[in-house]
């Protein structure tokens, strides 16, 4: 994992996040408590469901998931990259909006925030659920997550403090970062740009730092760059949209 800068919520004339999610989420959660609507729309009123919101369960919400509206926009500003596998995600392979502080575990209202949002792909989400022992991509720092080159397993830099390093352990056995399945496809990204089957030109650098940004941190602060890349002054790529 790297640090992933948070972007600022989306408006019109892009995408008015306000307008699409959170004010049909909030009229919606309205309505599940038996009160009025607080947006005009087509259709039966909603059955209430609960006397108050704090009451709703993740089920009710997830019957008027207007959060999945903003699933292009999310994976477009953090530019499609997983927040928790830091690979791309293609958008027919499996995006998925993460409320990082589960809609099971926060207020019902939560689930129609942008802040709350992280975007992930379907296996990483599936495997944080709503356990609290993940770090927030938002709050980590650069560094503390390292790649080993030799058997491609994620680990906890050397020297932090100790509880740092028992919640970076907690977050990669979650996630499985440590997995078969995590280690083989950083494998086949770094021998896609370090050995190339039959003379194959190399993956590109800077194809490798926007489908695996991760890795390609790794490479370069562990001076493990092509010849050809390597630059006077060379800066570390950030996860951005």
């Amino acid at each position: 994992m790297i640090r992933v800068a948070k972007q600022p919520e989306p408006t019109s004339p892009g995408f008015d996040f306000d307008g699409q999610v959170r004010q049909p989420g909030l009229s919606a959660l309205a309505e599940l408590t038996g009160n009025p609507p607080t947006l005009k729309r087509r259709g039966p009123r909603i059955k209430q469901r609960a006397a108050r919101v704090e009451d709703l369960s993740s089920s009710d919400l997830r019957d008027y998931d207007y959060w999945t509206r903003a699933m292009e926009v999310l994976h477009k500003a953090y530019g499609g990259v997983c927040a928790y596998a830091c690979f791309y995600i293609e958008p027919l392979c499996g995006p998925t909006v993460d409320h990082f502080v589960a809609i099971i575990s926060t207020k019902p209202q939560d689930a129609y925030e942008w802040d709350n949002y992280r975007l992930a792909c379907s296996l990483m989400n599936s495997r944080k659920q709503a356990f609290p022992d993940v770090l927030d991509p938002f709050r980590i720092e650069n560094g503390w997550f390292v790649l080993n080159l030799g058997t491609f397993k994620v680990e906890p830099a050397p020297g932090l403090p100790t509880d740092t390093t028992e919640r970076i352990k907690a977050t990669i056995i979650r996630l499985g970062l440590d997995s078969r399945e995590y280690r083989n496809m950083c494998r086949r990204f770094f021998d896609g740009y370090w050995n190339p089957p039959d003379s194959k030109p190399p993956i590109p650098l800077w194809s490798l730092e926007r489908d695996a940004p991760f890795l390609a941190r790794e490479l370069r602060r562990q001076n493990r760059l092509r010849p050809e890349d390597v630059e006077p002054k060379d800066k570390e790529p950030q996860l951005a949209g």
